[in-house]
């Protein structure tokens, strides 16, 4: 057997490490000939369909040919044929198509095909992940059969499913609850079980998004201390287990916390707010979630070693591009400005860039600006001898708001909401923020009728932004949380800055706030402290 599993159990830990670590012992020059030697093989896949041919043209015989002619991309490129899933014009035919959030209140969901080889690449990071989230030094391999593992992850089509199924390919596991059945559960009933058998069982692993561990935390932290904890008293072979965590919180004079209950092999984290939630996280869990970055239309792309820092890529997913930080700024100001981009091997520590990739393992993505900016932090990381880059993900810059890893939110999709709300309002803008420990959707509006308080504000503009959209809905529904915070701003205060823009000589098009993310200085205008 091939699998991390049939290695195991013939005790060849060397040969695991080897398989699924061994990438962190590539120099930058074998990393960048495994990405050119993969990405020459993606290139003939797509000259050949339809889709290869619209997005590049012309075949591109090299990679500095591929580089120089074929255009940058995002999804709006691709949705007239993704969103219908068309397999007819795809490089590979998928073995499934995964779902994620789309452009709220411009197209539903974002459909991405996945072939078998990547999936079975992504299977393989998996299990790197799983040893990286327990290890302790280079080589320390403590997976075990029948390990158990708290399915924390959103059923398929979400990614996150998938992930889920890859790894139990490459891993026997025991899943709580049974991974067939989790699949069909909603997300509370499913929490609620695969907690309940944990608490009976044992427990080895958790992965899921950083959002989720913190909604176990505190299910466990508010309900295990009530009128639940009585089920789990009458449950004989979870007593043991319960009334030790109980002693123990009690000691430390808090509320029983997961980490109360178990002393995990692994936890492991996704989700753009895990840097957010790290805190939390460890509050409950008693150690830090290993975070790793990832999204539906690439999958694994990078992810924190042993040493819980910052992250190093892998190098056969795909095709690694990167926009400098300054590039990026003319592209945004001159939208048919197409922006220069360097390879892994020509970045600079300390310095900001737009990341781009193309598919590799037969995907359909050409180019593909994904909307994050990353900082690489350093080109090496000395303490664990890896000779490449360390990177963090540093924020999105495509105009969307991303709470939770669940909901993303447009420009379009909050007016929207605004406009259904029946609030009379002369302007607002809106971006993300950290408030009380979590990320919030933070609304700064200027009403009309200035006898509406802030509260009914907040609650006219939630319903409508549930109404809108499904994943903001999930929020509440699943995770028990409401994002949205309002201000209320003075009267005549957007009148007001764009006044101050034109005397200032501004250009016509930056006379008004940016609606989505601006800066703490256009903030602090509007509030007038500055």
């Amino acid at each position: 057997m091939s699998t991390a599993t049939g290695l195991l159990r013939l005790g060849k830990t060397e040969d695991v490490w080897q398989k699924y670590c061994g990438f962190l012992d590539l120099t930058i020059e074998e990393f960048m000939d495994t990405q050119r030697h993969l990405l020459l093989e993606q290139l003939e896949l797509l000259s050949d369909c339809e889709l290869g041919q619209i997005m590049m043209g012309a075949r591109p015989t090299s990679v500095e040919e591929f580089r120089r002619q074929v255009p940058l991309t995002t999804y709006e490129d691709y949705a007239p044929y993704l969103v219908k899933k068309r397999e007819d014009v795809l490089p590979e035919a998928p073995l499934f198509w995964q779902r994620t959030s789309g452009r709220s209140a411009e197209y539903r969901y974002k459909w991405v095909p996945v072939t078998e080889r990547l999936y079975n690449e992504i299977g393989t990071y998996l299990v790197t992940w799983a040893i990286f989230s327990s290890c302790r030094e280079r080589g320390d391999i403590l997976l075990r059969d029948h390990d158990k593992l708290l399915y924390g992850m959103a059923p398929p089509p979400y990614p996150t499913g998938a992930l889920a199924r890859a790894l139990h390919r490459e891993l026997v596991l025991d899943v709580f609850p049974p991974m067939g059945k989790a699949e069909r559960m909603a997300f509370q009933r499913r929490m609620d079980q695969g907690v309940a058998s944990a608490v009976s069982e044992g427990l080895d692993f958790v992965f899921a998004l950083s959002s989720v561990l913190v909604a176990i935390g505190d299910q466990i932290s508010q309900g295990m201390n009530k009128a639940n904890i009585s089920n789990y008293f009458s449950n004989l072979k979870a007593l043991p287990r319960v009334a030790r965590g109980l002693l123990r919180s009690k000691l430390a004079r808090r509320p029983l916390l997961p980490r109360d209950l178990w002393t995990l092999k692994g936890l492991a984290s996704t989700g753009t707010d895990s840097q957010v939630f790290r805190d939390k996280i460890a509050y409950y869990w008693g150690r830090h979630a290993l975070e790793t970055y990832a999204c539906a239309e690439a999958g694994i792309i990078a992810m924190q070693t042993w040493d819980y820092e910052d992250m190093t890529f892998v190098p056969t997913i795909v095709f690694l591009e990167f926009i400098p930080e300054e590039e990026h700024l003319k592209s945004k100001q001159d939208p048919g400005y197409q922006p220069l981009t360097v390879l892994l091997n020509q970045v600079e520590a300390g310095h900001r860039y737009e990341l781009v990739f193309t598919s590799l393992q037969g995907g359909p993505f050409v180019r593909y600006r994904i909307g994050d900016m990353i900082k690489v932090t350093a080109l090496r990381n000395g303490r664990l001898n890896i000779n490449l880059p360390q990177i963090a993900v540093d924020a999105r810059v495509d105009g969307i708001i991303d709470i939770c890893g669940f909901a993303r939110l447009t420009e379009k999709a909050i007016s929207k909401a605004i406009s259904k709300s029946s609030l009379s309002y002369e302007g607002w803008t809106a971006r993300k923020e950290v408030l009380d420990g979590g990320p919030v959707l933070h609304l700064y509006i200027e009403l009309k009728d200035h006898y509406n308080p802030p509260s009914d504000a907040r609650y006219a503009i939630h319903r409508s932004l549930k109404e809108l959209d499904h994943d903001y809905a999930a929020l509440e529904d699943m995770l028990h949380f409401q994002p949205l915070r309002v201000t209320l701003l003075p009267e005549g205060v957007f009148q007001r800055y764009m006044l101050e823009q034109q005397a200032a000589g501004a250009a016509s098009d930056q006379l008004k706030p940016p609606q989505i993310d601006p800066p703490d200085e256009v903030i602090n205008r509007l509030l007038g402290r500055g």
